[in-house]
């Protein structure tokens, strides 16, 4: 009974989402020459000062450090809700994504150290000279120390660089943990707030 919060419908939902964000990452980074109706600039090697050069262009790969700051996080979990902070740490190069920590703190009485492993691949929507608009998608593994489970994970990030190489970046994440143990609930969470990039 416990699960009825997460019905079929929620969860397709969530499916679908995570497969589009895949398949988006799957058109040749060229693919910006189609959506010029948009106005949008998907592969900016015309101008390599722009905040979209960070992202390379077909002879380059742009390596990525991000760190987040301390941030919300807002779950749901056999029916309760819960609030934390955490703390990611993230690193992998362009195009081929990124591994990540991360590490929340769960405002309650038992169980409230969460560690994340993720990889995650980012799809730059919109690159510009003043802003960048970056989907990702992604999907790793979950312990409370206690019990295991796997998730899918998509987030949105708007970044703005702050100085040549680095970007301050407002983002926002969704993410389902599927636990390992039946018996055991599973886990809705949305992260959002804020981080920086270095790419070199």
């Amino acid at each position: 009974m416990k699960y009825r919060i997460f019905n079929r419908r929620t969860i397709s939902a969530l499916y679908v989402f995570v497969t589009v964000l895949i398949l988006v990452s799957a058109f040749p980074k060229n693919a910006g020459a189609q959506a010029q109706n948009f106005k949008l600039k998907l592969n900016p090697e015309q101008n390599k000062n722009s905040l979209g050069g960070m992202f390379g262009s077909g002879d380059e790969i742009s390596t990525v450090a991000v760190l987040f700051f301390l941030n919300p996080i807002l779950m749901l979990e056999d029916k309760r809700f819960y609030a934390g902070l955490t703390k990611e740490l993230s690193a992998g190069k362009f195009p081929y994504g990124r591994f990540a920590v991360e590490y929340s703190l769960i405002f309650r009485k038992t169980h409230v150290n969460h560690l994340r492993f993720s990889y995650n691949f980012d799809i730059p929507i919109i690159t510009a000279e003043v802003a960048a608009v970056l989907l990702s998608a992604g999907g790793g593994y979950f312990t409370d120390f206690d019990k295991k489970g796997y998730f899918p994970q998509a987030s949105i990030a708007f970044l703005i660089p702050a100085f040549e190489r680095i970007t301050s970046n407002i983002y926002f994440k969704g993410r389902y943990t599927i636990m390992d143990d039946k018996s055991r609930s599973n886990i809705v969470d949305i992260t959002f707030g804020l981080s920086a990039s270095y790419y070199f």
